[in-house]
């Protein structure tokens, strides 16, 4: 018999690959049949029933989920790695969320820095990062510190 603790993580798995499925504009069957696997095995899925790792194998990719991002919801994640198509066949990419952008712009122009300027400090540093991260903000590449 399952625990309260696997079927909670069951559970949050079947509500996300069931939000995915309607965000693609899919039907289960649509699922299914991508995936190579029968309705009735990917309904348990959206029941919150356990499958084989094999079988969310099959869906992840249907749902534009990296691989493995099943077992990790199932193993406590709270949410879903997508994957985009690249217009490159054969390469996917992922978003970037806003604040691993800023930090790798900040490192980004700080090793630049460090790797082309004597004579600077860390305080000279820290303004151009700053002046670097409000000029894509400015953009509107980055939200401001209000969230527009």
């Amino acid at each position: 018999m399952a625990t309260p603790r696997d079927r909670d993580a069951l559970q949050r798995l079947a509500k996300l690959v069931a939000e995915r499925r309607i965000e693609l504009d899919m039907h289960k069957i649509d699922v299914a049949r991508a995936a190579g696997t029968t309705i009735t095995t990917y309904r348990k899925i959206e029941a919150a029933e356990p499958v084989r790792d094999v079988t969310y194998g099959k869906i992840e990719p249907v749902l534009s989920w990296a691989p493995g991002t099943c077992r990790d919801i199932l193993n406590g994640s709270a949410d879903a790695a997508t994957v985009e198509r690249s217009p490159v066949p054969g390469y996917v990419y992922s978003p970037v969320t806003t604040d691993d952008l800023q930090s790798d712009v900040e490192d980004s122009v700080q090793e630049a820095l460090i790797a082309v300027t004597d004579g600077l400090t860390s305080a000279d540093i820290r303004k151009i990062k700053q002046r670097a991260i409000e000029e894509l903000r400015r953009r509107g590449r980055l939200p401001t510190p209000d969230g527009n």
